[in-house]
């Protein structure tokens, strides 16, 4: 069955008009919704004290929304209708972390002490003794209203600022961190040394520290020992004989007529005993040229060789090998070596003390 053909129509233009208002209906009341609620002085205060309570608590993400839907809000004072102090919250609506909120507390602590102070009014809209707004004052507000509408979108902070009160911004976070760290050391210190019971003995107590304690006290007490060991073995060394090419020979050592034949083998047998044997070598060696110089056999000559004397003395002398020997000892040993070995200066002593004896003999 066929419906009748002009209510059909009637209801189709019922249905477009509708189609039409809506939209144009949302369209109106568009701005409405996004200009925000207007509240009164006290309830803007109590949203203020709010988004304190919860930066004080640690919840800056709730402090964060709250602060954005408090900044699209408006406050109605008297006939005016005003925007909230965005100085204070639109740093914390743009905050994008727990540091960048807390820095924004002490100047919201002071607004709402400032509200509080003024009955819920505003301090920059407070009014004159007649009990309406001072014009002085709506005029500046206005004006910080009017820096919104600024291109950037930025609010700038009044040109009287206190030195001490961005000092105090500035550290806040440092004071912070450092309680925090002072909290923390109080604490460790109360885990490591527990308080110790009324009758708790010696014993007791040790077995009670903690194992951090207990490990700290080994860690010092193996320091503490590889130190002393340290310590006795440089005094040791410093106990051995110094070798005998620590203290450089004297330059009269040099010169074999600067000691008698006795006085060269006693100077032999000290240097024997002080460790400097390779000394000692040369000491038996001038001790035999000295014999021969003051026997008459060679004659000294500054300047001349060892071997230039040995190639002085005549061929058919009974000890003349011995001497080569000795000779060529002493020329291994002081010019070829750095150390001599006890082998080498009892070589050495061997044939100086039979060369002295077969010189006396002769004499």
């Amino acid at each position: 069955m066929k419906g009748n053909p002009r209510t059909n129509r009637d209801e189709h233009g019922l249905a477009r008009t509708v189609r039409i208002l809506v939209p144009a209906l949302a369209l109106l009341l568009f701005p409405v919704v996004l200009a925000g609620a207007t509240l009164s002085p006290v309830a803007y205060r109590e949203r203020l004290a709010a988004i304190d309570g919860s930066l004080r608590a640690g919840d800056w993400v709730s402090a964060r929304d709250a602060a954005r839907r408090l900044s699209a809000d408006r406050i109605a004072f008297g006939k005016e209708s005003l925007q909230p102090d965005l100085s204070v919250l639109q740093p914390l609506a743009d905050a994008e972390g727990a540091d960048d909120a807390r820095t924004v507390s002490p100047r919201l602590a002071r607004l709402v002490t400032a509200l509080a102070a003024q009955d819920g009014r505003p301090p920059q809209l407070r009014n004159d003794q007649d009990g309406r707004p001072d014009p002085k004052l709506l005029e500046e507000a206005r004006a910080r209203e009017a820096l919104t509408a600024l291109p950037h979108g930025k609010i700038t902070p009044d040109d009287q600022v206190n030195v001490l009160d961005v000092l105090s911004e500035v550290l806040d976070p440092v004071r912070r961190w450092f309680d925090d760290l002072w909290e923390r050391l109080k604490t460790w210190l109360r885990q490591l040394f527990p308080e110790a019971k009324p009758n708790q003995g010696l014993l007791d107590r040790l077995l009670n520290l903690p194992t951090t304690v207990i490990l700290l006290v080994v860690a010092l007490a193996v320091v503490a020992g590889w130190l002393a060991v340290r310590v006795l073995r440089q005094r040791r060394r410093r106990g051995k004989p110094a070798p005998e090419e620590a203290a450089p020979p004297p330059a009269a050592d040099e010169d074999p007529l600067s000691r008698e034949v006795n006085e060269w083998e006693r100077y032999a047998g000290e240097l024997a005993a002080a460790g400097r044997r390779r000394e000692a070598v040369r000491a038996w060696y001038h001790a035999v040229l000295v014999s021969l110089f003051r026997s008459g056999v060679l004659h000294y000559r500054k300047g001349r060789t060892n071997w230039e004397y040995v190639a002085a003395l005549a061929a058919g002398l009974a000890w003349r090998s011995r001497f080569v020997d000795l000779t060529r000892c002493f020329e291994r040993e002081w010019y070829g070596r750095d150390h001599s070995t006890p082998e080498a200066l009892d070589e050495a002593a061997e044939l100086a003390g039979s060369l002295l004896g077969a010189l006396r003999e002769a004499a």
